[in-house]
């Protein structure tokens, strides 16, 4: 390999590896949603376990229909507004005191953040989110996969044409 290769090599070996460090899941192990708040952060994939506070009306917009909550942030004082859309995902049946977790990205507001995208993409541009409640995980209208979690072999059924899956509405 010759020099100019080998820098070539060695910068776009550096540049894969900082993508990859910038797409890693977060999770509130770390007090990362904390610090999230503090850094004025957004757009960032976070897994947050919490208990349901407040139950809030539905908003109905032009991206659709929102299932709206407050949760309380597990062993932190930070609240967060979970709005999960009911058109594409699954609406999931939380009741205040309710232990969740939730998988979607983070958006930085002045009253602690909100977390959406907590369903599945259709377009596939963003990674898939889900709530938790009571080891069911909620994520999909219309499938059997809506409240089970992801699989390779759904994963596997959904790239094969004809593939059938069950469908939960009557």
């Amino acid at each position: 390999m010759t020099g100019s290769r080998a820098l070539s090599f060695v910068v776009r070996a550096a540049l894969l590896v900082a993508i990859a460090a910038a797409c890693a899941p977060v999770d509130t192990e770390s007090g990362t949603v904390e610090r999230l708040f503090a850094e004025r952060r957004s757009n960032v994939e976070v897994t947050v376990d919490g208990a349901v506070t407040r139950l809030l009306t539905d908003d109905a917009g032009p991206s659709g229909t929102h299932q709206r909550f407050i949760i309380q942030v597990a062993a932190a004082t930070q609240t967060l507004l979970v709005d999960n859309n009911v058109d594409i995902g699954k609406r999931a049946p939380v009741a205040v005191g309710d232990t969740v977790r939730i998988r979607g990205e983070y958006v930085w507001n002045s009253e602690g953040g909100l977390v959406h995208f907590t369903h599945h993409d259709p377009q596939r541009t963003h990674e898939d989110g889900f709530i938790e409640l009571r080891g069911v995980r909620y994520s999909r209208v219309g499938t059997l996969w809506g409240v089970l979690d992801s699989s390779p072999r759904r994963l596997r059924c959904e790239r094969q044409a004809g593939c059938r899956t069950a469908s939960l509405r009557a």
